[in-house]
């Protein structure tokens, strides 16, 4: 069986078949006993968008927000692995071909602007693609 990432929420707003739920993501440093002596603790409030959810909620209620770690993965490949290879690959072709570092970086860092402009344009598909799933908690 799959792996599922677990994140207790609440229902912040209901709108036809979309919840959004917020969840308090905390850093690793924020559960341990020494975080007042070291660095102060980062949690934050997200937003997470549900779509297509059954069930009878409310707002402010407690819910458990699920997705398949496989997906975590993936977005994991999309939002980091990938652009930082995109950058090291043309750094050193460009590198290889002009041999200017300043032209290098800049083309280097430029070549994100149509990546991120594709991943946009695809959003929509790819949102489907990281669907979340809640349930109540007892």
């Amino acid at each position: 069986m799959e792996k599922q990432v677990e994140h207790e929420g609440t229902v912040a707003s209901l709108s036809g078949n979309t919840m959004i739920v917020r969840i308090v993501a905390s850093s690793a440093c924020s559960s341990c006993a020494a975080k007042s002596y070291c660095v102060p603790s980062e949690n934050k409030d997200k937003e997470i968008c549900v779509e297509g959810f059954s069930g009878d909620f409310v707002l402010g209620e407690k819910v458990c927000v699920t997705m398949h770690q496989s997906k975590g993965m993936k977005a994991l490949l999309f939002g980091y692995i990938l652009p930082f290879f995109l950058v090291v690959v043309t750094l050193m072709i460009t590198y290889s071909v002009t041999g200017n570092e300043l032209i290098s970086g800049l083309l280097a860092l430029l070549i994100l602007i149509p990546y991120y402009l594709f991943i946009k344009l695809f959003n929509s598909r790819m949102a489907r693609s990281f669907s979340f799933e809640v349930k109540k908690i007892n």
